[in-house]
């Protein structure tokens, strides 16, 4: 069976002396895995089109067990992406964030949309990087059904009050009369809440004229990566350790 998808390349390993392991996200069958036979090669036909961050026309065979590259034709390379180290660094997280959240055969339009938007924003040079990130994350964890609750108090739905701390284990905000539910919880700003809902709201593409202070970028990362790390159960990413040398 021969289908035909646009996809994102989110890894390529060698498989064998030729041939490279791809995974794919791709709009018409999610998740996979993928054999690029001879793709190795100097002078494969596949070669431009099956590098990570490329986004790319596939005509996959289905086989038994696996899928199996018979056409490929690169429709954007994001070079620019690998001339920039944090573009690079932050990029190859955002691959592993979408191969963490994302599940084999399973499509998700929505996060297919958002990985191209956010690709194409983060190689221009006048946007902030982070905020770009942080919004990332939030819409990915909303898109694959880990949205944090960040409008009432998780625990009891109480909307005013003054004092809020952060529960990753709660899944969201809550109130000082339960905090008792969560002694572990992290203190968090009301502008960090604010700008957390903000970024959760607005399209991608208007977040990039966004300007942040770098101490509230830095208090929604230390509660996103927590996050992270707890509901999507990946507590290793090797881009994130190039990121924290940056």
């Amino acid at each position: 069976m021969l289908i035909k998808t646009e996809g994102f390349v989110l890894k390529n390993k060698k498989y064998a002396e030729t041939d490279s392991m791809l995974t794919l996200f791709t709009r018409m069958v999610g998740k996979v895995n993928v054999i690029a036979k001879g793709a190795r090669r100097p002078k494969s036909n596949l070669l431009a089109g099956i590098q990570p961050f490329c986004y790319s026309d596939f005509v996959l065979y289905k086989g038994r067990s696996l899928y199996t590259v018979s056409q490929c034709e690169a429709k954007k390379i994001f070079y620019e992406i690998r001339e920039d180290l944090d573009c690079l660094s932050y990029g190859a997280y955002l691959l592993e964030l979408v191969e963490a959240v994302t599940n084999e055969g399973q499509t998700n339009n929505r996060l297919f949309n958002l990985l191209g938007k956010t690709l194409s924003i983060i190689t221009n040079k006048d946007i902030e990087l982070q905020t770009i990130v942080r919004a990332f994350e939030l819409k990915l964890l909303f898109y694959s059904g880990f949205k944090p609750h960040l409008t009432s108090c998780v625990n009891c739905n109480a909307q005013q009050f003054k004092q809020i701390r952060f529960s990753v284990e709660e899944g969201g905000i809550i109130c000082p009369q339960c905090f008792q539910v969560d002694p572990f919880a992290t203190k968090i700003s009301e502008t960090a809440v604010r700008l957390a809902n903000y970024l959760l709201n607005k399209d991608i593409i208007e977040i990039q004229k966004l300007k942040v202070n770098e101490t509230l970028n830095k208090e929604l990362k230390i509660i996103l990566k927590k996050y992270i790390m707890v509901h999507i159960n990946k507590y290793q990413f090797k881009s994130l350790e190039m990121l924290d040398k940056l």
